[in-house]
């Protein structure tokens, strides 16, 4: 497999969508879509956060305005992230984007992008069952055998009860961190597949799944995903020192927080056109060697 050929393919392809003034209306458009985190953010921070040092900042609450702020900042990126998930028009559009080789898709039928985004959805959550379950197994035998201990409780290492606790957070880690990278392992070429055939149950079939990262090579494929988060891991990498040399100025933070989202948007697109590129790898043609050599 071409590696470079095909990032060149997908850089090329994003590239000319992002730096096209036809297509920029439809980069507004998306960016709309996922503008709800940072409305979110402006809205808790502006409105919210004076009110609420006013009331809990003092002598009565071990609070202050900055974990006030902090709170705040997490809450607005939970809201945003459910209104992602539960309006999924950005999903929707990614859907088309998947399924559509040649060019950027319309996002004119908000009601088509909606109903292929919770397809999208749908595939993610069956792909969630595995942790979701073990989430739902430790939590379990945490209540059943720490009744007074949270999870944020610091236990003290030093005694039995204590050494099983760490034992357990420490298997509760490592069993959900591996069972996430093995169902990301299937869920990216799941979705992919999804997108290009529109069949949710093949989607979801490891067998079906299996054959196809099998065609493309298990290595190939792993060497994909690689790429992917070095290349996401940069950016957020560089976006997240802006963030804390900018934290006490709100409105820098505020436009940074704007221009982390816009950039997500040709990084999705790239993304998406180079594991499509990596997907239709699976079904090229075998090259079949005719070549008869004679050595003596």
């Amino acid at each position: 497999m071409k590696h470079a050929e095909i990032i060149n393919n997908a850089y090329n392809f994003t590239k000319n969508a992002f730096f096209s003034i036809t297509q920029f209306p439809r980069w507004v458009v998306l960016f709309l879509y996922i503008v709800g985190a940072i409305a979110a953010t402006i809205t808790l921070q502006l409105l919210l956060l004076p009110s609420l040092v006013n009331l809990l900042v003092g002598p009565s609450f071990c609070l202050t305005c900055e974990a006030l702020s902090g709170l705040l900042q997490y809450l607005s990126f939970l809201i945003g992230l459910a209104g992602v998930f539960f309006v999924p028009l950005l999903q929707g559009y990614c859907y088309h984007l998947f399924k559509n080789s040649n060019s950027m898709p319309e996002t004119g039928n908000t009601w088509d992008l909606f109903f292929k985004g919770w397809r999208i959805n749908i595939t993610i959550l069956i792909y969630a069952i595995p942790l979701i379950i073990i989430s739902v197994v430790y939590m379990l035998i945490f209540i059943y055998l720490f009744p007074d201990t949270d999870m944020s409780s610091s236990a003290r290492i030093h005694d039995l009860e204590g050494t099983v606790y760490a034992a357990a957070v420490f298997s509760y880690t490592a069993v959900q961190f591996t069972t996430t990278q093995i169902g990301l392992l299937f869920a990216f070429v799941g979705i992919t597949h999804l997108c290009k055939t529109g069949s949710i149950s093949e989607a979801v079939s490891l067998k079906t799944i299996s054959g196809i990262i099998s065609r493309i090579g298990w290595y190939d494929y792993i060497l994909s995903l690689v790429i992917m988060n070095i290349l996401y891991l940069m950016v957020t990498v560089v976006m997240v020192s802006f963030f804390q040399l900018f934290a006490p100025n709100l409105i820098i933070m505020t436009a940074l927080y704007v221009l982390y989202i816009f950039a997500l948007m040709p990084m999705t697109v790239f993304f998406i056109k180079y594991l499509s590129g990596i997907y239709d790898t699976a079904f090229l043609p075998e090259k079949n060697d005719d070549e008869e050599y004679d050595f003596f």
